[in-house]
């Protein structure tokens, strides 16, 4: 609760929209995150633990990944609970989005020169870390800048970097050779995050208006009351329970298309590495087609929840074929078939979670806790997925799962009374 009786307007809820010269940097400012995030983990970080442990490459990469994942269980609320404290003439949020985009870049850095897998377990902690201090900045400027009736078509086009990054990260790739190099040539894109940083009015909160923090008041933050804010509890249960679903059907595809479809078998002179890039490119194409025009409609119709439903469901069907019958060709159809749901579900979940969020003083550290539900679910995919892996079902099993957990995570958000 304030500390002064009056609210001041950094904490009103927006009512003026956002132009689109605001929406093209928000957008570039999402390249720059997304790119660095999504890229090395996908293709570099599998590869470089590939070429320096070869026979325990599973286990090692899980090890690498949960590393990275864990930094944010701390990191990710406590940089938006000190991001909505912050005062200054520089605003609440440009100086999280400067710090966090200079840590990630050397953290890029570093991790290309890395030649064993604590090297790079430290690399991915640390790059984990500085994305859960660029978020602190930019995930709460949407509900602080954007009205609720304009968030839809916004964040469909703020996720079109997310939806397409892997694509154009792959694509970038091409161009150099080397960890080395491809590490630095990602290291160049967090630029585009200061750009919009220095770019984009971030309105002071005055000191008298600043509500303390201690230990105790970050612990408690933690704890969301299901009986005070039912909406926002069952909004991240869906999201964590989606994180799941997603997790687990598509972390391991690198070696899915080695260990299973032996892809360098069925085509012979290209690389698993090829592979990839065309399933995440049939993906990728999929996911952008659908993202800004579901985020649009949602805005038009004022109705989140079906959508976010049929995006989940869609996700989940997607996975099945996999389980029962996997083929190359019936890999690229599920590519498309998850490319549409989660176009459909990425941008409209998150327009809808921030309707319910708990309080306008602490937009950063909730919507740190949002975002928390679809990146905490990679500290346990890999440990399902190796148990589940292990077991006579192997990856057929694991797609089940990944299904399961899809609908019920898509269910969810049927329990969300507040929103439509």
């Amino acid at each position: 609760m304030s500390l002064a009786p009056e609210r001041p307007q950094v904490l009103a809820e927006p009512v003026r929209k956002v132009g689109s010269g605001w929406v093209v940097l928000f957008v570039l400012a999402n390249v720059g995150m997304f790119l660095p995030m999504q890229v090395p983990t996908t293709f570099l970080m599998p590869e470089q633990i590939a070429e320096i442990d070869p026979v325990g490459k599973v286990g090692s990469y899980a090890w690498v990944s949960m590393m990275g994942a864990i930094s944010g269980i701390v990191i990710a609320p406590l940089a938006g609970a000190l991001s909505d404290r912050t005062t200054g003439r520089f605003g609440r949020r440009r100086p999280w989005l400067v710090i966090g985009s200079l840590v990630c870049m050397a953290a890029l850095v570093g991790t290309g020169l890395q030649t064993t897998v604590t090297g790079v377990a430290v690399g991915s902690l640390v790059l984990s870390a500085s994305f859960m201090v660029i978020g602190a900045g930019l995930s709460p400027v949407v509900p602080d800048q954007v009205p609720v009736e304009q968030r839809g078509v916004v964040l469909g086009w703020a996720m079109v970097p997310q939806a397409g990054s892997l694509i154009a990260g792959g694509l970038l790739l091409g161009l150099v050779a080397g960890f080395p190099a491809q590490y630095l040539l990602m290291a160049a894109l967090p630029l585009l995050i200061l750009l919009f940083a220095f770019r984009m009015k971030d309105a002071p909160l005055p000191r008298r208006h600043r509500d303390p923090f201690s230990l105790r008041i970050f612990l408690r933050g933690y704890r969301i009351s299901p009986r005070a804010h039912p909406d926002f509890v069952w909004a991240m249960s869906s999201r964590f329970l989606m994180g799941l679903g997603y997790g687990t059907g598509t972390l391991y595809l690198p070696y899915f298309l080695e260990d299973v479809l032996h892809y360098e078998q069925l085509f012979p002179g290209r690389s698993t590495v090829d592979g990839l890039l065309i399933v995440i490119g049939v993906n990728c194409v999929a996911t952008i087609s659908t993202v800004v025009l579901s985020g649009w409609l949602s805005d038009r119709l004022g109705k989140r929840r079906m959508l976010v439903f049929l995006g989940g469901f869609t996700m989940a069907v997607a996975a099945i074929p996999l389980a029962l019958a996997p083929t190359w060709t019936v890999t690229l159809v599920a590519a498309v078939v998850l490319g549409l749901g989660y176009g459909v579900y990425l941008a409209v979940d998150t327009a809808l979670v921030t309707e319910v969020l708990p309080a306008s003083a602490d937009r950063g550290k909730d919507m740190a806790l949002a975002n928390l539900m679809t990146s905490l679910p990679y500290v346990l995919v890999p440990p399902i997925a190796s148990v589940v892996l292990g077991g006579p079902g192997g990856y057929r099993s694991l797609f089940l799962c990944s299904a399961g957990m899809s609908v019920l995570g898509a269910a969810l958000v049927w329990k969300i009374r507040s929103v439509r």
